[in-house]
């Protein structure tokens, strides 16, 4: 579904990405881990649009019949509308707009009145607590129920592919666990998962394949449980002595 070639990317003057490839394949979960500052967001950003790749192909076929495309070309908002969902870390949530607000909100390119009222009422499904809490500002929720809102906020555009970065930062354990149970319903329910997290363990746990990223580049790959398993892996990110 997804296929990054060699890409580089600058962030801030410097060399963020460099020469970065990988692949996510459709209905897969792909873990991207590694340390704070390797460019694990830069290579999210470049997918979604935020930054521009200096070199390299990002190439994006939304289905099975469809030909590739090359997301290095599009703006951010068109790639939004093929497919391609990103819930940031920090969650940017607009804390002076209400529950409800950032939910359509996520469901801004599309013209399906009644598609977006479905769906909309499948979030409330899906997390009981948004609709209950719905005319309240974003910004007096807290740090799980902000997490469940940027996730509801990205599945209201109906992606095929959605980037997490981050989701469990700064949340309790108890709730690390129920965002992890979400990242694997919303798969189930057939959509792609690209995830940038800092729990290394529960992110292998749940992922088909994996990458390790450092200072840019690809160092490692393989199955979840191949790198679960790698003693390089185990000693650097896992706490294993």
């Amino acid at each position: 579904m997804l296929e990054i070639e060699d890409i580089h990317v600058n962030r801030g003057g410097t060399h963020a990405v460099r020469g970065l490839s990988l692949t996510v394949g459709r209905g897969e979960i792909v873990s991207l881990i590694g340390a704070n500052g390797a460019g694990k967001t830069t290579t999210l950003s470049a997918v979604s649009g935020l930054l521009r790749p200096r070199k390299g192909r990002i190439l994006y076929r939304p289905d099975e019949t469809a030909g590739a495309i090359d997301l290095t070309a599009m703006k951010a908002e068109q790639i939004v509308a093929a497919g391609i969902s990103h819930c940031p870390e920090a969650r940017q949530i607009f804390g002076n707009l209400t529950v409800t607000e950032n939910l359509r909100i996520g469901a801004y390119l599309r013209r399906d009145a009644e598609g977006v009222a479905k769906d909309l009422a499948d979030i409330h499904r899906r997390f009981p607590i948004l609709e209950e809490r719905g005319s309240v500002p974003g910004d007096k929720l807290s740090g799980g129920e902000q997490m469940m809102l940027a996730i509801g906020r990205a599945l209201m555009s109906r992606p095929k592919l959605i980037l997490f970065d981050e989701p469990s930062l700064g949340l309790a354990p108890i709730l690390v666990e129920q965002i992890f149970d979400i990242l694997e319903a919303v798969r189930a329910d057939g959509v792609t998962v690209l995830l940038v997290e800092q729990n290394a363990a529960m992110a292998l746990d749940i992922s088909d394949r994996a990458y390790v990223i450092e200072a840019g580049e690809i160092t490692l790959s393989g199955t979840g449980r191949e790198l679960a398993t790698n003693a390089d892996v185990q000693r650097a990110y896992l706490g294993a002595a």
